[in-house]
């Protein structure tokens, strides 16, 4: 897990709506040639109030850049300046394509076979520093200077940036500190990027810390560009998409501490390119010399008001910074700043989020909740909650195959049956030939043999299904392997074939607005955890629309194998437990285990049972923070009755803050077994039995409106304005509302 169209029409809408094709499917991305085209912040949906107050609040200089136009500047955004520790990105760039271009064999070579000095050191340390990688020295988990062994703590050191400069720029690329703009950074990226201030790193020249960065902040700004197109650059991959894509999404464990700071031995005469070591910790977000917005050790994040992709090179305390914000296709740079401090990036950060003008492009597509990944939301619409089947896996494959591989089955006829219930979502398989469940033509390749690449007939068939559910909402759940199947024997690596398989599969259908990629069904049985990721990281970086990722597991509920992953979105849970109960407590359990990192699907459950048994198991797991798809319900079979139990859950879930809220059981009082909440401002309180009374403990004084519901009929009685007083709380269902109960309290009023 750690690193390793259709065009006329969309063309047309976006020029209306004045804002880049890269949003509304990312059609034909813009770039900047010898100088950046300029638009007017509103053009691309920007408030230009907003983006004055982010100058008056930065001050200094700088620039935003959005849908690959230059939109905002403030300042000299054309002055080149020192950069300080924001060269850092620049260094593992050019590490990474020396790896690419075969400079390097791997990230994890020895770094002393370019700089042997390294073999001599700390004797009375086992000769330590022989194990220094530069997968280390990128990462600052060198532990060069200091006492601890390579890889065992983060040592935020310009002894270390030094030592990774002058090994990779002289030793590697043959050049030297004179010659090092000409021969290697220039050529090598800026440019084939078309800066236009010339970047140098020799800011203070080959006298004064050489490696130093002096880059405009628009200038910057392309570099940024780059990994926010996954280093593709005018239809030329400058680096390699997986790459870039996990050069910024590949965090540090929060298990690496920060070094002790106990002095070591170093190469004598050792420079540094800065002021020293031990200068702050990881916390979680340091990735590839990247900062980015993961979570940190206490559970919180650097920008809590930024979305979870946002990225950036920062120096001499975060005044001297360049952002990339992939959520809103956003990047901002600045220098000379008076942003200091994670808090005022922060601000800036949400600065910028204000800026937005809304409606968003793509509304209505499934994404991650950037702000909050437990849940999934539609863009622009509202958080999205999910009920339904969760089966027939063989959805694809149904009927008789015809002869250019298509199928005569009743696709059609199950999506009809499920449109009107609002139930919303259907489990199915792109493989599940080669040991999965279904025979040797369940695959979706010419004549079934993968040698022979995708059957496009068939795949305009599928087109056909998953137009119709993308028009009624129903969230196509794209598991690209069955369990046990495998292809291609490749270890824990995706092989070069594979990758044609799922960019195929990924550019084919990454337009559909409801969908959520799944790598495999039970992973274990054939796959591991890293070629998991691997294959998430291949599916993340050819997805232009960035749909979600999942994976399902044989069973249980620790996701710990990849909670932290970057491209991995959704735990598709497996747990068999025979009670409603039992579900809800595993649910609560898993919720509690994720930490806000990734959302919960409760999607596979044996012997759910029907009617009212799987209504209750249902709502049971909602209510501890999951989704809920049925295994067993494969839609021909099943009640409509069933299905509109499904819709109703949603239904109600989507009616309220929900996403908002957390388990919260030790607020149940009178008959309410289950609460979802926000406490003091929003409840979701539920009983399978109210025996006419629903309560809350420690309610805070105010106004509430209550919206009940019965979860067996769908029926609703709304009372606003109710006065309640500080204290434990009961109320009566109103007339009409059974014992199967849930009501949305919501506090509107001192």
């Amino acid at each position: 897990m750690y690193f390793v169209r259709f065009m006329s029409l969309a063309v047309l809408v976006c020029a209306w709506l004045g804002v880049s094709t890269v949003d509304a499917g990312r059609i034909k991305p813009v770039y900047p040639q010898e100088k950046w085209v300029v638009k007017k912040p509103d053009a691309v949906g920007l408030d230009v109030r907003k983006l004055d107050a982010l100058s008056r609040y930065s001050g200094g200089f700088g620039c935003v850049v959005r849908h690959g136009y230059m939109v905002y500047t403030w300042g000299d955004a054309s002055r080149r300046k020192d950069v300080a520790s924001a060269v850092k990105p620049l260094y593992t760039h050019f590490l990474l394509k020396a790896v690419e271009d075969g400079k390097i064999k791997s990230i994890d070579e020895p770094v002393y076979k370019v700089e042997p000095r390294l073999r001599g050191l700390n004797k009375n340390l086992g000769y330590k520093d022989r194990e220094i990688t530069w997968r280390h020295l990128c990462n600052q988990i060198s532990c060069y200077g200091v006492r601890e062994r390579p890889g065992r703590a983060f040592d935020y050191s310009d002894w270390n940036m030094a030592l990774l400069f002058d090994s990779l720029f002289v030793k590697v690329y043959g050049t030297s500190w004179e010659k090092v703009d000409s021969e290697v950074l220039s050529p090598g990226l800026t440019d084939l990027l078309g800066c236009e201030d010339k970047p140098t790193f020799m800011a203070f020249g080959t006298g004064d810390r050489p490696g130093r960065l002096a880059i405009s902040p628009r200038d910057f700004a392309r570099f940024g560009l780059l990994y926010l197109r996954k280093g593709k650059w005018n239809g030329k991959q400058l680096i390699d998409a997986e790459t870039a894509a996990a050069a910024v999404s590949t965090p540090l464990p929060i298990s690496i501490p920060r070094t002790k700071g106990a002095k070591g031995e170093m190469i004598k005469g050792q420079r540094s390119i800065g002021g020293g070591n031990n200068q702050c910790d990881h916390n979680g977000n340091y990735s590839f010399a990247w900062w980015i917005n993961g979570l940190g050790r206490d559970g919180t994040r650097n920008w809590p008001d930024a979305a979870t992709d946002v990225y950036g090179c920062f120096g001499h305390g975060d005044i001297r910074a360049m952002v990339v914000m992939p959520s809103l296709d956003l990047i901002v740079s600045w220098n000379d700043s008076k942003i200091k401090g994670h808090a005022k990036v922060n601000e800036a950060l949400k600065l910028i989020g204000d800026a937005v003008q809304k409606p968003q492009v793509n509304s209505g597509q499934i994404i991650v909740d950037p702000k909050n990944p437990r849940w999934l939301k539609r863009q622009g619409n509202g958080a999205l909650f999910m009920c339904g089947p969760g089966d027939p896996e063989g959805f694809l494959y149904r009927g008789k195959l015809n002869a250019d591989g298509t199928r005569n089955g009743d696709q059609m006829q199950l999506i009809e049956k499920l449109k009107p219930t609002g139930a919303n979502c259907i489990y199915l398989m792109a493989v599940r030939s080669h040991g999965g469940d279904g025979d040797k033509t369940h695959n979706p390749f010419v004549g079934h043999d993968p040698a022979r690449g995708l059957n496009a007939k068939l795949l305009d068939q599928w087109e056909q299904w998953f137009d119709a559910m993308d028009e009624a909402q129903i969230v196509i759940y794209f598991f690209i392997y069955d369990d046990s199947a495998r292809i291609w024997n490749t270890g824990d690596v995706v092989g070069a074939d594979e990758k044609v398989f799922l960019r195929g599969l990924v550019d084919r259908f990454e337009h559909h607005r409801n969908l959520i990629w799944c790598v495999a069904e039970e992973y274990a049985e054939r796959l591991s955890a890293r070629r998991v990721s691997s294959i998430a990281a291949v599916i993340r970086a050819a997805d232009d629309n960035d749909h979600a990722i999942a994976v399902h597991k044989n069973n249980g509920l620790d996701f710990a194998e990849f909670a932290d992953d970057a491209n991995i979105d959704q735990f598709a849970i497996q747990y068999n437990v025979g009670t409603a109960e039992e579900l809800h407590a595993g649910m609560v359990k898993a919720y509690s285990a994720a930490k806000g990192r990734y959302s919960l699907n409760m999607s596979e459950c044996a012997d759910n049972g029907t009617g009212k048994e799987l209504r209750l198991r249902n709502w049971a797991c909602a209510m501890g923070g999951a989704y809920v798809m049925v295994l067993d319900m494969d839609i021909a079979s099943t009640p409509q009755s069933d299905l509109a139990d499904c819709g109703r859950l949603v239904r109600f879930f989507e009616s309220t803050d929900f996403d908002t809220m957390s388990p919260h059981d030790e607020l149940a009082f009178a008959a309410t077994k289950y609460v979802l909440a926000r406490p003091g401002k929003s409840y979701i309180a539920y009983s399978p039995n109210s025996d006419g009374k629903i309560g809350l403990r420690n309610v805070k004084a105010g106004t509430y409106d209550f919206r009940w519901f019965d979860c067996a009929t769908g029926k609703e009685v709304v009372q606003t304005g109710l006065k309640v007083a500080a204290s434990n709380q009961s109320w009566p269902t109103p007339s009409g509302i059974g014992t199967e109960t849930a009501v949305y309290i919501k506090r509107v009023g001192q």
